[in-house]
């Protein structure tokens, strides 16, 4: 409310605090969504899921769009390779796309090092798929068996985070028929993790 002007126009010193405020109130949101969504994978509880046409494309255009504010708060880049760009139509639910693309996007912005440079590929190579790409050191060969399992965060990390990111993207995406998997590219600088889709017209 202060931001929107509720109250009036905030100095303009207060600028920076309030965008720190935001992501504050940000990450406990995202905090909140991932212990509601594993108490739901933990009960078996059934939701409703659409099964329509997303164009991969415009999706990643968006979740590099949403996550603009974020990464100019860290001084980051999120931008979308248009040397990839082509028609991309995958069969599942775009809001589920979007949160998974959304958590992919905020953990490279807060694990690539001082770079912070985030490139999401659309690629059609043996299937439809959505790259995200970090800048950052890599994740050890030790931390990969256990990435995808819930509460797995690196020991020796000060960023706050529940460890649960990765266990929902993966158990979204397997529940739209798809998956998430981090390539291997021995020699490679960062990380790239991947959400494999099933193209437009596949059943489930």
């Amino acid at each position: 409310m202060l931001k929107d002007g509720s109250f009036g126009s905030a100095p303009e010193e207060w600028g920076a605090p309030l965008e720190v405020l935001s992501l504050k109130l940000e990450e406990a949101r995202v905090l909140v969504d991932a212990i509601l969504a594993l108490r739901r994978i933990d009960s078996t509880a059934s939701i409703h899921m659409r099964d329509d046409h997303i164009n991969l494309t415009e999706v990643a255009r968006t979740a590099a769009k949403r996550a603009q504010p974020r990464a100019r708060l860290l001084h980051g880049s999120v931008v979308v390779d248009p040397d990839r760009i082509g028609s991309a139509v995958a069969q599942g639910d775009q809001d589920r796309t979007l949160r998974i693309l959304d958590n992919l996007i905020n953990n490279a912005l807060v694990y690539s090092g001082d770079a912070r440079r985030v490139v999401l590929r659309v690629e059609d190579v043996g299937g439809l798929q959505v790259a995200v790409e970090d800048s950052g050191a890599g994740i050890p060969e030790e931390r990969r068996v256990h990435l995808f399992e819930p509460f797995s965060r690196d020991d020796e990390s000060t960023e706050v985070g529940s460890g649960l990111g990765l266990f929902i993207s993966r158990t979204l995406a397997r529940e739209m028929g798809g998956d998430l998997t981090l390539d291997d590219r021995p020699g490679a600088r960062g990380s790239r993790f991947v959400l494999h889709l099933r193209p437009a017209g596949t059943p489930g």
